[in-house]
């Protein structure tokens, strides 16, 4: 009987590339973002991927691909190219449309309209099921690089995103007044006074930075709105200055879960 294991992955995606505007089928939603897994192969069972929503309502349902990839030598595959713009051509910055073929060890797909959940108000993402045996999955079988882990015993495997559709994770949650570094509490509302929704947009552990890129820091809690305002409450102090009306963004609006067997 095999053994099973999950592994949760939390891709980045820059704040301003958020900001800049949705983004459209072809466009890369994340980069290479590598994990870990036990020494050897592993077959994939399924993958849930949970979205955040936009404007504190749910996101449009679309179809995605993730791309799974290997290090060759000790080398991680070489960028997609910018979030939020399809994949790039130029080889100058190191990047092509060819340079990664050889990482490439796996492929998904995730079909919108037959496998999407839907998702609550109140919970504000949308929930995408990967199904056993669909499009391949519960037939690919992941191997990394070996002793490629950071740890004895694991290896490394790489997974970037590229949307079919348009995802749009703007917020509508401004820093009111805006605030100078080193605070824990920033101020937030819709921009003129009203309820931005915050509680419903983000939630402890998230980690928000402005439409500029202003590293505000982790979530600790989100107060209720009062007073013409929503605080919400950081973990420790912000390092940057973040200006008024500045637009606040979860850098990791994407979630995936791994099921794994060996």
């Amino acid at each position: 009987m095999g053994k099973f294991f999950t592994v949760e992955v939390n891709p980045t995606i820059t704040a301003s590339k958020q900001h800049a505007g949705a983004f459209a089928a072809g466009d890369i939603l994340f980069d290479w973002t590598s994990f870990q897994i036990p020494k050897g192969s592993a077959r994939l069972l399924s993958t849930i991927a949970t979205i955040r929503g936009t404007n504190a309502a749910d996101q449009a349902a679309v179809d995605m691909e993730l791309f799974f990839a290997k290090s060759i030598d000790g080398t991680a595959p070489s960028s997609l190219g910018a979030l939020n713009a399809a994949v790039t051509t130029a080889t100058a910055t190191g990047s092509s449309k060819t340079g990664w073929f050889r990482n490439i060890i796996g492929y998904q797909f995730f079909d919108a309209s037959a496998q999407g959940m839907g998702s609550s108000d109140d919970l504000v993402f949308m929930n995408t099921i990967q199904s056993p045996g669909n499009g391949g999955v519960g037939n690919l079988i992941l191997t990394g690089e070996p002793e490629s882990g950071d740890n004895v015993g694991y290896d490394t495997i790489y997974v970037a995103g590229i949307t079919q559709g348009a995802l749009d994770f703007s917020t509508t949650v401004l820093a009111r007044g805006g605030e100078a570094a080193g605070v824990t509490v920033v101020e937030t509302d819709k921009g003129t006074n009203d309820d931005p929704d915050a509680d419903l947009i983000f939630q402890p552990g998230d980690v928000l930075h402005s439409g500029t890129d202003d590293v505000l820091g982790t979530v600790a809690s989100i107060a209720a709105f009062g007073s013409s305002k929503q605080d919400i409450n950081f973990t420790a102090a912000t390092s940057a200055i973040i200006a008024d009306n500045e637009e606040i963004y979860n850098i990791n609006p994407i979630k995936l879960i791994f099921s794994f067997e060996k």
